[in-house]
């Protein structure tokens, strides 16, 4: 087959050739201060950023020409708007030599500008959990830690080093949910960085909260020391057992890879401090009374019937039901006769 192909790895390896660039770097130069300074705000932010941003960025006084001048740079053929929401450069390669022309400590300053100016404006959200809020949340944390990154945040205040470790955990937190745990460890680093060594006795709920997402992230990633360190962090400064609860089932999860039976024993201490309860071995009356009782539980009714048992509230119960779930396939895999008894207790706690 005779034609072209391209190898786009290559072609996108390559650098801006030294004359476009110096013409570049020349047409930027000329521009208005204020406009080349809007245009450095906008490299912040990638390729392009929505118009609420901007929108919200322009409401300050160190922003207040932002938009005004981005115009001029629309003009200008520098950037372009798209779609009436998004602004974007009309190259990447404009947005490289914009952001590239400042020295980093320079360009840390305007990501610090900007993220302070969007964790200000989540204070004035109504509906915290609106799609704007949320895709300002994420944004502001972006630039608040590339701004504080290799630096000292001591700089900031307290409440403020506060503010942006809770706003890394919501961040790290729905990286797990999404199952990304290269991005959840990178927020609780930023997270655990802003509390820094007095966030155990500071800020007690954030820091708990971060080390148990370092566990499930660590774990979520295969790495077994990792979840141990924090694990180990977590029992030695948790100030209650209920505390300890979370990152205990996690740490039984990331064991089990290696040593199931002692996953397993982990799990029965646990669940007996819980209030559960179980021999090391199931005798056959053991046996026979588990399945006399699951008999009592009405597995027989309508599914409608069952949908509507009460919800259970009892933090240990639930925490119990967990439990006895994560174990649950490890029984199987061994064949354990105590398989018959944890399903009796897990339906007993159901319908209780």
């Amino acid at each position: 087959e005779q034609r072209w192909k391209w190898d786009i790895d290559n072609v996108r390896d390559i650098s801006i050739n030294e004359n476009v660039a110096a013409i570049l770097r020349n047409k930027l130069l000329r521009l208005p201060i204020k406009v080349f300074e809007a245009l450095q705000v906008m490299s912040c932010f990638g390729v392009k950023v929505d118009q609420d941003v901007l929108s919200i960025l322009s409401g300050s006084d160190q922003f207040d020409e932002l938009i005004s001048s981005l115009g001029y740079a629309i003009q200008e053929g520098m950037i372009e708007k798209r779609n009436e929401t998004t602004y974007g450069f009309a190259h990447d390669t404009i947005q490289q030599a914009v952001y590239e022309y400042l020295p980093e400590a320079c360009m840390k300053e305007f990501h610090f500008k900007i993220g302070m100016q969007l964790v200000r404006a989540l204070r004035g959200f109504v509906t915290p959990e609106s799609l704007l809020c949320n895709s300002i949340t994420f944004l502001a944390i972006d630039q608040m830690n590339r701004a504080c990154d290799g630096t000292d945040p001591n700089r900031l205040d307290t409440r403020i080093k506060n503010t942006l470790a809770s706003l890394n955990l919501k961040a790290a937190e729905r990286a797990i949910d999404l199952a990304d745990a290269s991005s959840a460890l990178s927020h609780v680093r930023f997270g655990l960085q802003f509390v820094g060594d007095t966030g155990w006795s500071l800020c007690y709920e954030i820091c708990l909260r971060l080390h148990e997402a370092a566990c499930l992230a660590n774990y979520l990633n295969s790495s077994p020391d990792e979840v141990l360190k924090h694990f180990e962090e977590i029992i030695n400064h948790a100030r209650t057992f209920e505390d300890k609860i979370k990152a205990n089932c996690i740490m039984i999860k990331s064991s089990a890879s290696g040593n199931i039976k002692g996953a397993i024993n982990s799990a029965f201490i646990i669940l007996n401090q819980l209030g559960e309860s179980f021999p090391s071995v199931a005798t056959p009356e053991d046996i026979q009374n588990a399945i006399a009782s699951i008999r009592e539980f009405h597995c027989d009714d309508p599914k409608e019937k069952i949908l509507d048992t009460p919800e259970l509230t009892d933090t240990k119960k639930l925490w119990s039901l967990k439990l006895m779930d994560h174990i649950f396939p490890y029984l199987h895999m061994m064949s354990s006769n105590l398989l018959i008894l944890i399903s009796a207790r897990m339906l007993k706690i159901s319908f209780q």
